[in-house]
């Protein structure tokens, strides 16, 4: 009974979370984080689909979605970098490119390391894969918090809702499939309560701090509606005067 109705309520909070989103005119700033709990939505629509009417196809349904989540989920990460250190450019493109080269590195690792030879090898190599990208992430969520410390760099509460929100969903990933990784039999009823409830949580932490977008989000989207405009602008004022001239040139002996 509370399984489901964590399971209810995430649903709920994932499309509350949407909605506001597209209300504060926070998906155009923040597209891949949206992507991925748009993405996450579906997928949780369609499991518990599959899990009352087809639970024959709920495994590979399960196990392909998620690969799909944990991809998304690791483009959320560099897309914190992006915004979080835009005013670093060369310290983000960095950042971006050795973290993309370890989350690249991991699912190599992951295809290397299969053994089809187990009746549980599937389940068991996306379990490994998760717990080996989780602890990627952890570490690069670890290299944020001293860049962003380091250089004073102020967040928001729309980015730095996105930042801890999803640090904490990670933290505790990694301490979860630690535990279920080696006391399966033991954490498998704790992890059944556990996992949907940190992340109903991850999710209220999200509505909260994406109910309206923050004076960085604003500024941000005036500073772009401002460039834009300043780049029509110019762009109309060079059509405009090649077309003087060759009216010029037209009518002049």
């Amino acid at each position: 009974m509370l399984i489901s109705a964590l399971c209810w309520f995430g649903l709920f909070l994932e499309a509350a979370v949407l909605v506001c989103g597209r209300r504060a005119h926070l998906i155009s700033r923040f597209p891949i984080f949206y992507t991925y709990l748009f993405f996450v939505l579906v997928q949780d629509v369609a499991r518990l689909m599959a899990f009352q009417w087809y639970p024959q196809l709920y495994p590979n349904l399960y196990w392909t979605t998620q690969l799909v989540s944990l991809a998304l989920g690791s483009a959320v990460l560099v897309e914190i970098y992006r915004l979080g250190l835009r005013e670093f450019p060369g310290t983000a493109k960095m950042a971006r490119n050795l973290l993309g080269a370890a989350f690249v590195g991991t699912y190599i690792k992951a295809i290397l390391t299969i053994h089809p030879d187990s009746p549980y090898w599937i389940s068991g190599a996306f379990v490994k894969l998760e717990r080996d990208l989780r602890a990627v992430q952890s570490l690069a969520i670890l290299i944020l918090i001293i860049l962003f410390l380091w250089y004073a760099i102020p967040l928001g509460r729309n980015l730095g809702g996105i930042f801890l929100g999803y640090s904490l969903f990670v933290s505790m990933s990694v301490i979860q499939l630690s535990i279920v990784n080696h006391y399966w039999h033991k954490a498998e009823p704790m992890w059944a309560i556990v996992q949907p409830g940190v992340y109903v949580a991850t999710l209220g932490f999200w509505a909260f701090a994406l109910w309206a977008a923050d004076d960085i989000s604003v500024k941000s989207r005036n500073k772009k509606a401002a460039v834009d405009y300043e780049t029509l602008a110019n762009s109309t004022g060079t059509l405009l005067d090649d077309a003087r001239e060759r009216l010029g040139s037209t009518v002049r002996p």
